[in-house]
């Protein structure tokens, strides 16, 4: 039975079961509702198993309100539906398919910390310098290339062809080739390995993919327009036989190329299943119709996008107003004066948020705040699972998981401190390396290595002896009480609590409040699956939770985050700060035509945040390192037409956009331009120097530069040369 409150574009969405359907969701149209009573209308009406449906959700933390609600509605768990992330989803099918994989059903999930730490050892191994091969940009090509679905030997056969001509990629072949071999020796995979390899195996294993084909008889991909191309092969090589599929999504949210998400797969969708029909939810239920105005005033000018008008019944409210203040710090000033009115009348401060292009804005609000004593929370920063004691603890758990991950191993033989000192590691790495064992295999074997000393010895041994108990024990126990055992047996929390750092007393009661993490996980896989959960069911999901699935709804704070972090979020009072050319579009991001429409895209995201007030602003000068700078109101101000920000009853301080704000020069390529952003410049007085941005072309343009000797400056190109000037 179809509820009467969906609308009818939303009906269409829950009955069109047999034909692929692109939902083209508007942001706050009820894509969620849409998707549950779909869910709902397969099982109740089409008498479709759960085991048959698959789910596919952005976060954790969404995969579990649906979960929740289509119970709710239903009056009952549902049991056996695959709902979850890509990354959630793959690791399931993968731990099932181990056998026609090179690693076991026990691998490790490593995050970008033990990514990190991989690769820091094979430049000391192999004596790579990390000045002359950044390792961050060897993580991102890496990951680049797995998206790709390429591995080293992938792209061995087409060096010739990759190479860059500055030596990079010679070596960074190299790299990969030694990292992928150190993940297969530690039974491991990153992130990105979870998706290339569900994908590579359903592309080659006819068996495999005909039993998930089978399986999945109905396939829901939630945020499709954040798909990279190995999650378009994952669900092509599914939905390819019966394209039953429906992805919703929002060309107009895309903003995460840099995660390697391509806008191709929603914009090409028609193109990739036969008979496509498409739906547009475009009526908003989140916010009033002054914030939906401005908001379709803004996305009209990206060319590259599916059509859609957000309308809304919810009255046309408070128009958006813009501000423009002196510097950084008064614009945070007066952000945080502004909060406080707004709770003085009513509103909580966990539905504010102030919003911002990059981490390093988020500084000023902070002191701001702070100086207030105004509570706040920022979103996306180090979360729970990240700390230093909780990342310790879930490493014990993953060696016993898995005793041949050495990096996590390493990571905990001397924590909390048992006297095995560095030079005790490195002899028993040594061992290791020349037997051709694992580290836990020269654990075992330590009274045979005799450069050992005796004390070491021992301490090594006892250890060791530890970890054999709790695997034993982890066998055939619950979680929750190989977790307490561990903490009891090392008499963890003690240790912390009798610290004289009070930084260590956090470190106590956030390894309780794990314990209760745990317990909390063990109530409802319990309720779900009819049994206690074991390592192996509770390391996947701790192993892919994000800062967005561990954000409070109910903490009375304010939330700070950037615009890309604030994706699937609302709050009843937006404030977008730092809408200046070179941060929204940020200078990095101003190239080429599609940069800039992920930018404008990325203020959409931030517009359609809000659902009652949205306060925009810009500061006239900002400080970058030790000067002042004049900056220019963003672009995206500059197209917007008149009467859609309200100055009638402004405040002082108050500003209507810019009129106009030349674009063609923003959109036009850096390689067409005389001086480019990054280039190495030269100046008679400054010497060397480093472009930072870059206002018109030629000799007549005015070029920010960072100077070797501290200086920073905005230049006429007549000054500069590209050579050194003797």
């Amino acid at each position: 039975m179809i509820p009467s409150e969906l609308n009818p574009r939303q009906r269409e969405v829950v009955t069109t079961t047999e034909v692929p359907i692109l939902v083209l969701a508007g942001a706050g149209s009820g894509k969620t509702k849409s998707i549950i009573h779909r869910c709902a209308y397969l099982l109740q009406d089409l008498k479709v198993a759960p085991w048959n449906i698959l789910v596919v959700t952005f976060t954790n933390k969404a995969a579990r309100e649906l979960q929740d609600r289509l119970a709710s509605l239903l009056g009952f768990p549902v049991q056996s539906l695959w709902v979850g992330t890509f990354h959630s989803v793959c690791s399931r099918i993968l731990r099932y398919e181990s056998a026609h994989l090179p690693f076991g059903s026990n691998y490790s999930i490593y995050d970008d910390d033990a990514q990190k730490s991989v690769i820091k050892k094979i430049y000391k191994e192999h004596g790579f310098d990390p000045a002359k091969i950044p390792i961050s940009r060897v993580m991102n090509t890496i990951s680049k290339y797995k998206n790709r679905l390429q591995l080293p030997e992938d792209l061995e056969a087409r060096k010739l062809e990759l190479d860059d001509g500055d030596g990079f990629f010679r070596q960074f072949l190299n790299i990969y080739t030694y990292y992928q071999q150190s993940l297969l020796l530690n039974q491991a995979l990153d992130f990105d390995d979870i998706l290339l390899y569900t994908a590579r195996l359903l592309q080659t294993n006819e068996a495999v993919r005909g039993k998930y084909q089978q399986m999945f008889r109905y396939v829901m991909i939630d945020e499709y327009q954040d798909t990279n191309q190995a999650q378009f092969q994952i669900v092509f090589q599914i939905a390819r036989e019966h394209h039953r599929v429906c992805v919703v999504g929002d060309d107009d949210q895309a903003i995460y190329s840099f995660r390697g998400a391509t806008l191709r797969n929603i914009l090409e969708f028609e193109r990739d299943y036969p008979g496509v029909q498409a739906i547009r939810l475009e009526q908003n239920y989140r916010s009033t119709t002054s914030i939906l105005d401005l908001a379709n005033a803004v996305i009209k000018n990206n060319r590259r996008r599916h059509s859609k008008e957000l309308w809304s019944e919810l009255g046309v409210g408070e128009k958006p107003v813009l501000e423009s203040y002196k510097d950084e710090n008064e614009e945070a000033q007066k952000i945080t004066e502004a909060i406080r009115k707004a709770e003085t009348l009513g509103t909580p401060l966990s539905q504010i948020a102030v919003l911002y292009r990059t981490n390093a804005q988020s500084r000023v609000f902070e002191y701001a705040f702070m100086q207030a004593k105004l509570p706040y929370s920022i979103v996306g920063s180090l979360y729970f699972y990240q700390r230093k004691e909780i990342k310790d603890l879930i490493a014990y758990l993953a060696v016993l998981a898995n005793t041949a991950d050495n990096e996590a191993l390493l990571r905990i033989i001397n924590e909390p401190p048992r006297g095995i000192g560095q030079t005790s590691v490195n002899r028993l790495i040594t061992y290791a390396n020349r037997t051709r064992s694992s580290v836990w295999q020269a654990l075992q074997n330590h009274e045979a290595i005799e450069e050992l000393p005796t004390l070491s010895r021992k301490r090594i041994g006892e250890f060791a002896g530890k970890i054999a108990t709790w695997h034993i024990l982890a066998k055939d126990s619950a979680v929750l009480s190989v977790v307490k055992a561990i903490l009891e047996e090392l008499n963890w929390v003690e240790l912390y609590r009798g610290s004289t750092d009070p930084k260590d007393v956090s470190r106590a009661e956030n390894l309780v409040e794990f314990v209760s993490s745990v317990s909390e996980f063990t109530e409802r896989f319990v309720q779900e699956n009819e049994r206690e959960p074991h390592l192996d069911d509770y390391l996947p999901f701790v192993a892919l939770q994000t800062g967005l699935d561990q954000l409070s709804e109910t903490k009375e704070t304010v939330r700070l985050m950037t615009l890309h972090n604030c994706k699937g979020l609302e709050f009843d009072t937006v404030f977008i700060a730092g809408l200046e050319e070179e941060l929204l579009p940020h200078r990095m991001s101003m190239q080429t035509i599609e940069d800039i429409e992920e930018e404008r895209r990325l203020f959409y995201v931030g517009i359609t945040r809000a659902k009652r007030r949205l306060h925009l602003s810009y500061a006239k000068f900002r400080r970058l390192y030790d000067s002042f700078y004049f900056t220019k109101p963003s672009m995206f101000l500059g197209e917007l037409p008149p009467g859609l920000i309200g100055d009638e009853n402004a405040e002082p301080g108050i500003q209507t956009a810019p009129r106009r704000v030349p674009k063609i020069k923003h959109t036009q390529r850096e390689s067409l331009k005389y001086w480019q952003v990054g280039q190495t410049v030269y100046h008679a007085e400054h010497g060397k120097g480093i472009i930072l941005g870059v206002d018109g072309e030629g000799d007549d343009a005015r070029v920010t530069v960072s100077f070797a000797k501290g200086k920073l400056a905005r230049i006429m190109g007549s000054y500069l040369s590209r050579d050194e000037v003797n």
